[in-house]
């Protein structure tokens, strides 16, 4: 949590830089607290994300490109990290049979019941925001929709 002495307005030009500041010490304390979790069950944030996709495509199969796409960061190696998956048994990789060029990647029984065993972490991840009121996560989803959807 920033303290407000580290915060003062004097640090920042100005207050749009701050909460640029704000917003990124804010990311990271969240991905921090969300890998913590998920570290005890010897899962990376970026293997649960590709988990969570492909659990909500099945049965059908989905592509790199279409995991990029969902991605909380498309900046991850998806082909590392579907890799490890396949590796721990928790996800599949098959060649399309209409296009050799694409991969098909589908969760497995094992992906699935790790995700429901996994189910318990819902409300320690909505416990994140729990200082905050329905509307005030109602607003917050709002205004970060409308930063991210700026040009």
């Amino acid at each position: 949590m920033i303290q407000e002495k580290e915060t003062a307005t004097t640090r920042y030009r100005n207050d749009r830089h701050k909460a640029v500041a704000n917003f990124l010490f804010t990311y990271s304390n969240v991905t921090s607290r969300l890998q913590k979790m998920l570290s005890e069950h010897q899962l990376s944030l970026q293997q649960f994300n590709i988990l969570r996709i492909l659990q909500r495509r099945h049965p059908q199969p989905s592509c790199n490109c279409t995991i990029r796409k969902q991605m909380l960061d498309a900046r991850s190696d998806i082909t590392r990290i579907v890799d490890r998956l396949v590796k721990e048994g928790l996800a599949v990789r098959e060649s399309c049979s209409n296009d050799r060029r694409k991969v098909n990647i589908t969760i497995t029984k094992k992906g699935l019941d790790l995700l429901t065993r996994l189910d318990y972490l819902n409300d320690k991840m909505d416990g994140i925001m729990a200082c905050l009121t329905d509307g005030q996560v109602a607003e917050l989803n709002r205004l970060l929709d409308k930063i991210r959807n700026h040009s």
